[in-house]
């Protein structure tokens, strides 16, 4: 494991200088510090959805740029600093994209640091925008994605030669923090080995890693009650490293939707994650083969979570049946240090919770809402899982994401799509073509058919937020169910986050 700066006393002395999150590249290189809540962050989501409601989302490229510049380039993005792009994404007609070049210009500089004609920007041949850092069509399977993060001190200016069609862009902005403008000579080499490495632990710990090993059967008794076994009771502060299950029994999309994972932070009697196994490590329609960076399963070994779960005064964890069927048998692994994370000035520690939503179907005329909460806090990322009610109720994908904060009457994020937020593209192939990587991924698809010439079908897909998505009142993640909320289907969802009580 390697090695943490986070240790020491829950609640010592505040240090003497002001804490900012690490930036950019700097945020992965220590992931055992995402407990931390800052204050002088504030993230946005820049997207070419119709802004007129309607579902002209970049098929006429209306809104598909800000505006031309004096060079003829169309600008999709601009921006006073400091802040940091992390993700970029495209999709092109043909698996392809056809709008010529991209330019980046930095801190007011007049000649483009970054220039690539978009389908070499995307090869994943030019460091140090290399797979898995950069993704095309077919490996995030319709889209175009750069999770190469890109930071910016004063200004940055995002230019292409023609319309690029639909787009969006995840990035922060940042007050009182310092921070050096992205260069192609940082390496970005621990990243991708971070990325290559999906299944092993990211965070760096150099604390002592206890463990609790243990097998438990979860065996239905009807009317009696649920039965719960406990898999971890740790008195003391400290922090929950990792989780692993591994089923000793081949468990179907009901079993992992109806086993919980509860944990119980510091004597509280109501658990702050409460929440069905399959979404929690990223599937919502049974095992499939997630290789996120934080969560993952696969149907031949275990299932991983690597979030670090701070404690102050006693940790509980334990797995319990709410099905009516039998439970199998898990083996469980929990690593935990027994010393709490050190208090930062200006931040908050905050406690990890996952919050699970269904809607059976939703047939209303409003958004499917994921996660609605007052309070302090940061979202880390989200699983979400769609059925449709019958095979030709289609185009649920239409739906638009939003995501309002701290009570914005405007959603802060408005994307333009279901497969277009997790990273994809076109429903079609999205559908067909299932995929799994560090940051975003649908894992498994079923029951497809043709309808009329489009696929139909179940999906469940992922999306991790780096910098996480930070709040100071409240937060609310919503998505349409079709263009305009049109389109009964059957949703679920889990959101994992930090909040501060």
């Amino acid at each position: 494991m390697r090695k943490t700066i986070f240790a020491v006393a829950f609640y010592v002395l505040t240090s003497s200088f002001t804490s900012a999150q690490p930036v950019g590249v700097a945020f992965y290189h220590d992931l055992g510090a995402l407990p931390y809540i800052y204050p002088n962050i504030e993230s946005y989501y820049l997207s070419s959805y119709d802004r007129t409601g309607g579902n002209d989302d970049g098929f006429r490229g209306t809104y598909s740029q800000l505006y031309v510049d004096g060079k003829g380039e169309h600008v999709i993005f601009e921006e006073d600093g400091p802040g940091c792009v992390y993700n970029l994404w495209f999709t092109g007609s043909g698996r392809n994209l056809h709008w010529g070049k991209i330019r980046l210009y930095f801190d007011g500089e007049e000649k483009s640091r970054i220039e690539y004609e978009a389908k070499e920007f995307f090869s994943g041949q030019h460091p140090p925008f290399i797979y898995p850092l950069v993704t095309h069509a077919f490996i995030s399977s319709g889209g175009f994605s750069c999770s190469v993060p890109m930071e910016f001190a004063k200004h940055l200016k995002i230019t292409t030669d023609k319309t690029v069609g639909f787009y969006n862009i995840y990035y922060q902005l940042y007050k009182n923090v310092d921070v050096t403008t992205w260069s192609d000579k940082q390496s970005v080499a621990p990243l991708v080995n971070l990325f290559e490495q999906c299944g092993s632990d990211p965070k760096d710990t150099q604390e002592k890693i206890h463990m609790a090993r243990k097998t438990v059967s979860l065996e239905h008794v009807g009317r009696e009650g649920r039965p719960e076994e406990e898999l971890l009771s740790v008195e003391g502060g400290g922090c929950i490293q990792y989780i692993k299950i591994n089923p000793l029994y081949a468990p179907d999309t009901y079993s992992l939707n109806h086993i919980h994972l509860r944990i119980f932070y510091d004597g509280d009697s109501d658990p702050s994650v409460d929440v069905p196994i399959g979404p929690f490590f990223g599937s919502g329609l049974g095992e499939a083969d997630v290789r996120g960076l934080f969560v993952g399963m696969s149907s031949s070994g275990t299932y991983y979570c690597y979030f670090p779960m701070p404690y102050h005064k006693a940790v509980r964890v334990t797995l319990q049946n709410r099905s009516n069927d039998k439970g199998g048998q898990f083996f469980c692994e929990i690593g935990y240090t027994k010393t709490p994370l050190r208090q930062q000035k200006e931040a908050s520690i905050g406690y990890f919770g996952a919050h699970y939503n269904t809607a059976w179907p939703i047939v209303e005329e409003k958004d499917y809402v994921l996660f609605d909460y007052e309070g302090i806090g940061a979202i880390i990322g989200q699983v979400m899982t769609v059925e449709p009610v019958k095979p030709d109720r289609k185009r649920w994908w239409e739906g638009d994401m939003r995501i309002y904060i701290d009570g914005e009457e405007k959603p802060r994020f408005h994307g333009t799509g279901h497969e277009d937020e997790y990273q994809g593209g076109w429903s079609t192939f999205w559908l067909t073509n299932p995929y799994s990587l560090p940051l975003f991924g649908q894992p498994k698809t079923e029951g497809l058919i043709n309808v009329f010439g489009q696929v139909n079908g179940s999906t469940t897909a992922y999306r991790f937020w780096p910098g996480k998505i930070h709040f100071k009142k409240s937060i609310k993640i919503s998505t349409e169910h079709g263009n305009h909320n049109d389109t009964p289907a059957n949703y679920s969802s889990l959101v994992y986050y930090y909040y501060v009580p």
